[in-house]
């Protein structure tokens, strides 16, 4: 940090961080983005009564999916017809829902996306999960499926709670989300489509590429004074 002339960061809570070591440090917080023309197929609302709860990520990171299994249990005696689908580089079994295992690839990437009809991302409250920048909720606002979050760190910020999304914070509140966004269709429609909204106003690449661009400029207006 002392190193430098200008810092990039995910999220305020890394700008903050970088902040206590110099005060005056240049700070821009430039979000995680996507390519969206990786992204072309968005998710299209069927008649089918299967419902996939969606998560997506590296295996270091499944610990958190395994904190909602007291949810799940719930989920299934209300909804037997619910399934839980994880993209990774690994997988576990649930004692609760029939799991759909899929190992991560590239090519496959948004074709799994739209078969999830609501995206997951829990995570604990500590500094570890404040600092990450949500990229999994990126990309499922991407394709048009809605959200449920712990409102944790940058979290908070891509999704708008009620709007493209719910925030949850304890077991009751994720059955509860969970349950109004399975009973309704038109309500996962219609966060959907404010999910894509979202992305394209703020975390896609066309526009974080400009912000990018703009810390470059400032540099180079600083060397030619």
């Amino acid at each position: 940090v002392k190193g430098s002339d200008a810092m990039t960061v995910g999220n305020q809570f890394l700008k903050n961080e970088v902040l206590k070591v110099d005060r005056e440090k240049k700070v821009f917080v430039i979000p995680t983005c996507i390519d969206t023309n990786f992204y072309p197929q968005k998710k299209k609302i069927s008649n089918s009564q299967e419902i996939i709860l969606g998560w997506i990520g590296t295996k270091g990171n499944l610990k958190y999916l395994k904190k909602l299994e007291p949810v799940f249990e719930t989920i299934h005696q209300r909804f037997p017809w619910v399934k839980l689908k994880i993209v990774s580089n690994d997988s576990y079994d649930s004692p609760h829902l029939p799991v759909i295992k899929k190992p991560w690839k590239l090519e496959d990437e948004n074709e799994d996306l739209i078969t999830f009809d609501i995206g997951l991302m829990p995570l604990n409250d500590d500094l570890w999960s404040r600092g990450k920048c949500g990229l999994k909720i990126v990309q499922y606002l991407s394709v048009g499926v809605p959200v449920v979050c712990a409102p944790v760190g940058i979290n908070s910020d891509i999704v708008n709670d009620g709007e493209n999304g719910f925030w949850a914070t304890g077991q009751q509140e994720w059955v509860d989300r969970l349950s109004t966004l399975i009973q309704n269709p038109d309500l996962r429609h219609q966060m959907g489509l404010k999910g894509i909204e979202t992305v394209e106003r703020q975390y896609s690449l066309a526009v974080t590429s400009k912000m990018f661009f703009g810390v470059l400029q400032s540099l180079q207006a600083k060397y030619q004074e």
